[in-house]
């Protein structure tokens, strides 16, 4: 029931307050964007939403969530950032997340569990953007 009531939320939120081209995501945070990306074929809301960037994220463990990663989330262009030496959410688990992905972009950092801000990650992001702006525009 908790997804449930975040998503509805959030839901809720977007409906009122968007459109939102895009969703930047940490940690459980990307855990329960990679389930509203699932969610995106029967949720007009997320209509708009086309790519997700997200921060040492993770597929939820919780069996009721399982139905979320059945099928490869193909409905938004998806951006992994996460850390090699992450003692929170291990490499492992956020390279489940992005397996779950059609066409994931990642990059792995040497630090932990945090946004890094290091001018490799920002010019990476940065061109992942600038990607995402060319195709809005071709559309």
């Amino acid at each position: 029931a908790v997804v449930s009531t975040q998503s509805t939320g959030i839901l809720d939120y977007v409906s009122n307050n968007g459109p939102y081209d895009g969703i930047m995501a940490f940690s459980q945070g990307a855990c329960l964007t990679s389930m509203l990306c699932s969610m995106k074929r029967t949720e007009s809301a997320l209509a708009d939403v086309s790519f997700v960037m997200l921060f040492n994220g993770f597929r939820s463990r919780i069996t009721k969530h399982d139905k979320y990663y059945t099928d490869v989330i193909d409905t938004v262009r998806s951006l992994h950032v996460y850390g090699q030496t992450d003692e929170v959410i291990p490499v492992d688990m956020s390279e489940k997340l992005v397996a779950s992905f059609h066409d994931p972009v990642k990059f792995m950092h040497p630090g932990g569990h945090f946004v890094p801000s290091s001018a490799p990650v920002r010019n990476f992001c940065k061109e992942f953007l600038h990607e995402q702006l060319k195709l809005k525009h071709s559309s």
